[in-house]
């Protein structure tokens, strides 16, 4: 990626100080973000070697449980973006992690490959038959790596120093007529405020160094435009907020957290083994509208 967060001029409101970075509304950037920056050799040995062990140690077991969820809420993603794209393709996963969304994809009929930095990970991946990259997404592999129609990024573009330039990137390996699909966490949302400001919680959605910037729809499709990506669907996923609000305060119990992620999933599961998933659709639609969501989903078409 490019040194262009190097020679920016970062300037903005101060909205939050975490741990020895300011949290800033950018000018320059047009979102949100940490200063001073992280540079890439540092956040290369976080999440190459520490992440799925020291900060995630039970991502992995905690996915396996929920493996029922996760093909449900890859399949329902990945059939969004087929309505988009009309037809099956070749997708790209940048940051496939322990590569359950690539796993769907390739039984549901798309030629899927995957980039991960974490050893950890990317180990899990080849030993269930998974193509997946050991490395980072950076000039030299998008030089190497080939075409595709689809570029799936969840949660990657909070954890950049560069998230503009991993777009262009992006642009350079999609095939004409592809698409971005982007997931990140959809963050100073409503909910969050209240939360913070009306309840007295401190901000728990900052987590400098490794959250680096800050999104929402507004601020993810301006980025877009910019590059000349053109927005085409928005989505987005269960408020988990809401719980926050209900009396369950999962940030300071993890085991709390669990029990509200399980609620959440037996609600969408629930809806979607009865076959009645354009119910839940139509519900996270009036939700997406009123700015609340865990994470803002967009998908974006390649400009010429």
């Amino acid at each position: 990626m490019s040194d262009r967060k190097c020679w920016i001029d970062h300037s903005g409101i101060v909205l939050h100080s975490v741990d020895g970075f300011d949290i800033i509304h950018c000018e320059s950037c047009g979102f949100k973000h940490i200063i001073p920056i992280p540079n890439e050799e540092e956040l290369e040995r976080i999440y190459k070697h520490e992440y799925h062990v020291k900060d995630k140690p039970l991502m992995l077991q905690h996915q396996l449980e929920d493996k029922e969820w996760h093909a449900a809420t890859a399949t329902a993603r990945l059939e969004a973006i087929e309505k988009q794209l009309k037809r099956k393709g070749s997708i790209l996963d940048i940051g496939s992690g322990n590569g359950f969304f690539m796993k769907q994809a390739v039984e549901l009929g798309w030629q899927a490959k995957g980039v991960e930095p974490a050893d950890k990970a990317v180990e899990y991946c080849h030993s269930i038959g998974l193509d997946v990259i050991h490395g980072v997404f950076d000039q030299q592999c998008a030089d190497s790596i080939g075409k595709f129609d689809v570029v799936h990024l969840w949660e990657v573009l909070e954890h950049l120093p560069d998230p503009a330039g991993m777009l262009d990137l992006c642009r350079q390996v999609l095939n004409p007529g592809g698409m971005v699909v982007i997931g990140v966490p959809n963050d100073y949302n409503e909910l969050q405020k209240i939360m913070s400001e009306d309840l007295g919680e401190k901000p728990w959605w900052l987590a400098p160094p490794h959250h680096i910037n800050f999104f929402n729809r507004s601020s993810l499709e301006r980025l877009l435009r910019r590059l000349d990506f053109e927005p085409l669907h928005y989505e987005i996923t269960f408020p988990m907020e809401l719980f926050l609000l209900m009396g369950k305060n999962y940030l300071h119990d993890p085991d709390m957290g669990r029990e509200c992620h399980a609620m959440r999933k037996e609600l969408e599961l629930t809806l979607t083994r009865t076959g009645n998933r354009d119910v839940l659709d139509k519900l996270y639609e009036s939700f997406a509208e009123a700015g609340f969501g865990r994470h803002a989903v967009l998908m974006a078409g390649k400009n010429y």
